[in-house]
């Protein structure tokens, strides 16, 4: 699905190499997993954990990825239709269900912004943005059956022993965070517990602390601004 931040170019890149520590029953997880690009290409003979702050996506694709789905989602989404939902998400007033909100915040936002970048719209220049963006989600929800899904903060996450846990944090000097402003140093802190504990762990980053090494990297085009930044995946 399209979301800001996503790693779907890099996947082919960094996915082999975190996969070349996994062991037979080892729990894939993955802390802030967006769009989830990165944990529908782990194969399913892993157990897999999902989690995310945004609860509005959780919970569309907890709903539409279990077996019976009782929320109607419509392939129409409206200017009217989202301006309303938009407003309700703002006013928190429970208006509609939290995976409805999902649906249209990140099928019919620009760049599936999540009501930040604007109504991205049914007929625009020839192109049907919200039509693809249920496309590609429908297309993707086959690799996500069998997940077990999370939401809140990552280090409420129940992780099994000896788990190889990816983190793809929102990065420094970027986008802010949904919920307020991110704890960096509470972050690094974290994951150095965790891999104090026992669990293998990589993290999505332009820079981290000395303690945590670089084990790939790759200058890649940013589609928003058009600048070539270098993406890296670090480990303790």
């Amino acid at each position: 699905m399209k979301y800001l931040g996503s790693k779907a170019r890099i996947i082919k890149d960094i996915l082999p190499l975190m996969l070349a520590d996994m062991q037979p029953g080892q729990c894939f997880i993955d802390a802030f997993c967006g769009g989830c690009s990165i944990i529908g290409a782990v194969p399913d003979v892993y157990p897999r954990i999902a989690n995310d702050n945004n609860r509005y996506l959780v919970a569309m694709l907890k709903d539409l990825t279990a077996p019976q789905t009782a929320i109607t989602y419509p392939c129409v989404i409206t200017r009217e239709f989202y301006g309303k939902v938009r407003a309700s998400y703002y006013a928190q007033d429970g208006h509609y269900p939290d995976s409805l909100i999902g649906w249209v915040g990140f099928m019919a936002s620009y760049g599936g912004r999540f009501f930040d970048g604007g109504y991205s719209g049914h007929n625009v220049g020839g192109r049907d943005y919200i039509r693809e963006s249920i496309k590609n989600l429908k297309a993707q929800l086959p690799s996500l059956q069998g997940i077990t899904w999370y939401t809140g903060d990552y280090q409420g996450i129940p992780i099994p022993e000896q788990s190889l846990i990816y983190c793809d944090p929102p990065y420094r000097g970027t986008k802010g965070y949904t919920t307020g402003k991110f704890d960096y140093q509470r972050f690094y802190d974290w994951a150095r517990q965790m891999a104090d504990q026992g669990h293998k762990v990589y993290v999505s980053e332009y820079q981290m602390p000395p303690d945590f090494g670089c084990v790939w990297e790759k200058s890649i085009v940013n589609n928003l601004n058009k600048s070539r930044p270098t993406e890296k995946l670090w480990t303790l």
